[in-house]
């Protein structure tokens, strides 16, 4: 089996419309109950793009997971924090690693953005879910009760965090993903360019 991590394009938006409804039709992990159309997931990942990663898991050339990063509230002061999501088709095989490399690979891109903190709020008793975000390094950093209804039952909100980076000192502002995209292109060709030099 071979995983390939890329960032995702408007062409994924029926991937994951279909892997977010199911869990929204099926399940408690998300407290949505109705799933956008395709068209709203195009947006979403155009919108999304601009400023964190969207990112897709590929197993043998088929899709099979998307993670991506989110604002926290709106308010300026909160800029160095992200929200991260993180869902695998149902489908996609268990304990494949599948979870942990897509969102070890989100967390680094993170990082490298100069984000501080990154959070991920799961539905209380999603074990699968608290149990990767415990490898990945997170801690509780606290639990919402009876934070929504849903199939006729309430149900709790964990926050999981990890803290990223250094805290001391003003921190540099976050840089935007499509920026950071470009800086990581422009490296790139300039060492293919190098590279070719040194061969001619």
């Amino acid at each position: 089996m071979k995983l390939t991590i890329r960032v995702a394009t408007e062409a994924d938006a029926p991937f994951v419309h279909d892997v977010y409804g199911y869990y929204a039709e099926n399940t408690n992990v998300t407290f949505t109950t109705e799933n956008p159309d395709v068209e709203s997931y195009r947006e979403k990942i155009l919108h999304t793009l601009t400023t964190y990663p969207f990112l897709i898991c590929e197993l043998d050339g088929k899709p099979c997971a998307f993670a991506y990063g989110g604002q926290i509230r709106p308010h300026d002061a909160y800029r160095w924090g992200v929200e991260a999501t993180i869902y695998t088709a149902p489908d996609a095989p268990k304990r494949a690693g599948i979870g942990r490399a897509l969102y070890q690979r989100l967390l680094d891109i993170l990082t490298h953005q100069g984000f501080k903190t990154v959070y991920g709020v799961i539905t209380e008793g999603n074990e699968p879910s608290l149990a990767l975000h415990r490898a990945m390094g997170f801690f509780q950093a606290g639990c919402f009760k009876r934070m929504g209804y849903k199939n006729g039952e309430w149900h709790g909100v964990v926050w999981m965090q990890k803290e990223l980076g250094d805290f001391s000192g003003t921190p540099a502002e976050p840089v935007p993903f499509s920026r950071w995209m470009n800086t990581q292109e422009e490296c790139e060709n300039g060492a293919e360019m190098a590279e070719k030099r040194l061969h001619n």
